[in-house]
């Protein structure tokens, strides 16, 4: 009985012992997995810097009108799809018609009393009146042509195409006509207090047309419209910009990496791109620039670091990364403004020209 007593006893110190020393190893390998993985990380950190301070960014063009008035037809909406010179909105032409008559009727009195000389100018004023005449006749049908191919049992495309190619036709027809107008009071005229006054009176027509034909506010570019919130009745003011249209031909995200990021960062390098919309889902991207100035240089009120209560704070470089193919993934458009998490591979070290310039450059 004591000797199995004492065999139980040492088998059971054994136990213990080899209990102990496993826990012993399990913790030994635990911290030398524990240290590997932070010297990995360590490692991948500082090969594929990455930040979630990014934000998609495409060509934006505010649209504005040249001319002074009140908005008298809206043609398009917000998200609407529209192309280069498609009517955006109108205004009221009442003012610049009453101009234009007014103008008009100067030209007339001087081109009398200029006799001869004055033929070419005068043509030549003929044509392109009759041409901005057609250019009103041009857009009033390609509206009516586009409110009637909205409707749904409508079957007037193929009227909708021949009204837009008329309005295309319209507009050039109208360019090259007051282009012609300009080019013939540059013509060699005889010099004399007559053809003077025809001159100047030429000029008044040309603005007085111009005028007109700008309350026609057109498309600038191709694109996708955002915030359309003007009206008829809205009181609109030269240049000031009435909503935006998103190009979208070029795609690019503006990562702001920190300071200690960037000396490894050059411009050629490779980069992955992840949405916050679209979980899963990675583009590629190429860096484009590196801004010259931290973020907070070109704020509004940039920080008074010589101030006596200073305390050192990480900046932040803006960094351009082109998105190589924007239709990568079919079925998932890209955004002005989508969060972004963005990672440069920096191991292969290229650097295709300056890696610092302005961020601007990236579109170009």
């Amino acid at each position: 009985m004591t000797k199995d007593a004492s065999t139980e006893s040492e088998s059971e110190a054994s136990s213990g012992t080899f209990s102990v020393r496993a826990r012993w190893i399990a913790l030994l390998v635990l911290i030398v997995v524990t240290i590997g993985g932070a010297l990995g990380f360590w490692q991948y950190r500082i090969y594929y810097p990455s930040t979630e301070n990014a934000y998609v960014g495409s060509e934006i063009v505010r649209v504005a009108p040249e001319v002074s008035g009140v908005v008298s037809a809206v043609y398009v909406d917000t998200d609407e799809v529209v192309k280069a010179n498609d009517p955006l909105f109108d205004l009221d032409p009442s003012l610049y018609d009453a101009a234009l008559r007014g103008a008009k009727a100067q030209f007339d009195a001087t081109v009398e009393a200029s006799g001869t000389a004055a033929d070419d100018l005068k043509k030549a004023a003929e044509d392109m009146t009759a041409k901005r005449s057609a250019l009103d006749e041009a857009l009033a049908a390609y509206q009516k042509a586009k409110d009637a191919a909205r409707d749904p049992a409508s079957t007037s495309s193929g009227d909708l195409a021949g009204a837009e190619q008329a309005w295309d036709t319209a507009l050039d027809d109208y360019k090259a006509a007051e282009k012609a107008f300009i080019a013939a009071q540059d013509a060699n005229i005889e010099i004399s207090t007559p053809t003077v006054k025809l001159r100047a009176a030429a000029a008044q027509l040309q603005k007085a047309v111009h005028d007109r034909v700008k309350t026609h506010i057109l498309a600038p570019s191709g694109g996708t419209l955002s915030t359309v919130n003007i009206r008829p009745g809205s009181a609109l003011q030269q240049g000031r910009p009435v909503f935006a249209i998103i190009e979208g031909d070029q795609w690019w995200v503006d990562a702001n990496f920190k300071e200690t990021d960037i000396a490894r960062i050059h411009r050629g390098q490779s980069a992955d791109i992840k949405l916050d919309m679209y979980p899963g889902v990675t583009f590629k991207g190429t860096v484009d620039s590196i801004s010259p100035g931290s973020g907070a240089t070109f704020s509004v009120l940039p920080p008074e670091n010589a101030s006596g209560n200073w305390v050192k704070v990480t900046q932040r470089f803006p960094v351009r990364v082109r998105i190589d193919d924007p239709q990568a993934e079919p079925g998932k458009p890209l955004r002005v403004g989508a969060s972004a998490t963005v990672t440069v591979d920096t191991t292969d070290g290229r650097d295709n020209g300056s890696a610092t310039g302005d961020s601007g450059q990236a579109a170009q």
